[in-house]
């Protein structure tokens, strides 16, 4: 019996729903990516807890998932499992603190705060994400974000579930300890202050406003692809010329220069060449050395090699 199939009957026996050949353009906002070998999807913690210490001593490889933004996985097939955070979702407000599972909606926390008249965590209504995937990101928008209403977590790491606080967690910009392997993030406690359930809805609906004004929210996005630590990205990537710069179905938003869409079809690939050109351009232009923020799934270390080729057939306009 190989691997995947005993990780089939680990799922059946924990009761995780189990899937086979679903593909990353289905899971995630940009629509791209190759089929996954196996999809499972935990309904509890305990759940979640219990198959990646399992994932973890077969050695298979493992992304966790959450509402898909900021993800970018390459067009080949995906040996390994890929985990679906948002069935573990749940939610609770005691006094000032939120108290959430890793695959909570980061919309449907805002909406509980606002309900309870907390404020601080208005940007989360702006995330196309979970949680848990916030934390990893130290996720943010309109001069809030997660590290500044963070409290702690709990985290599995080396086969144990451990305490992190904010001191642990490395925050910098779009930055924390675990985009780098440092755990998995399996719930969090967030803390705000109080005001008024109108002044956070007002608040959000404020934010929302200048998002839908500012940013390409009908397009199929994976959010923004690059940042620095104390530049503002989009404002030099606008100058660079780069607005509608295009390469097979991807191109520069138009609204929004840091952002990549989706407009025809396209493949991980053209996703992948275009945010290294954007890349290249700040460093030819400014000097700036952006930092990606697509978290890259099943792309090879010789991949940009790969690509030099590749890119030669592919169309390209601005």
């Amino acid at each position: 019996m190989d691997v995947f199939e005993q990780i089939k009957r680990r799922a059946e026996r924990l009761k995780i729903a189990c899937g086979e050949g679903e593909s990353f353009a289905r899971l995630t906002t940009i629509g791209t990516g190759g089929d996954i070998r196996l999809t499972l999807r935990p309904d509890s913690v305990k759940k979640l807890y219990k198959i990646l210490l399992y994932l973890q001593r077969k050695h298979v490889p493992t992304v966790l998932v959450g509402r898909g933004s900021n993800i970018l996985a390459a067009d080949e097939p995906y040996e390994g499992v890929a985990v679906v955070t948002t069935q573990v979702n749940g939610l609770c407000i005691r006094g000032r603190r939120l108290y959430a599972e890793c695959g909570a909606s980061a919309p449907a926390a805002a909406a509980a705060l606002a309900d309870r008249g907390l404020t601080g965590g208005e940007f989360l209504a702006c995330l196309p994400a979970t949680i848990g995937g916030a934390v990893v990101g130290n996720a943010g928008c309109f001069g809030q974000d997660v590290s500044g209403v963070f409290v702690r977590a709990r985290v599995l790491r080396s086969g144990k579930v451990r305490t992190y606080r904010r001191r642990d967690c490395a925050f910098a910009k779009r930055y924390s300890v675990f985009r780098e392997g440092g755990g998995v993030v399996l719930s969090v406690t967030l803390r705000f202050e109080r005001s008024s359930s109108e002044q956070v809805r007002e608040n959000i609906a404020r934010m929302r406003r200048v998002k839908a004004q500012t940013q390409p929210l009908g397009a199929r996005s994976a959010g923004c692809v690059l940042y620095h630590d104390r530049v503002a990205v989009s404002a030099l990537l606008d100058r660079c010329g780069l607005k509608g710069c295009r390469i097979g179905g991807a191109e520069v938003s138009a609204k929004h220069a840091g952002f990549v869409i989706n407009i025809d079809k396209a493949t991980s690939l053209d996703i992948y060449l275009l945010v290294r050109r954007m890349r290249d351009a700040l460093w030819q232009k400014y000097g700036i050395r952006a930092k990606n923020e697509l978290q890259e799934i099943n792309f090879h270390r010789n991949y940009d090699i790969f690509t030099e080729c590749k890119g030669l057939d592919t169309e390209e306009r601005t």
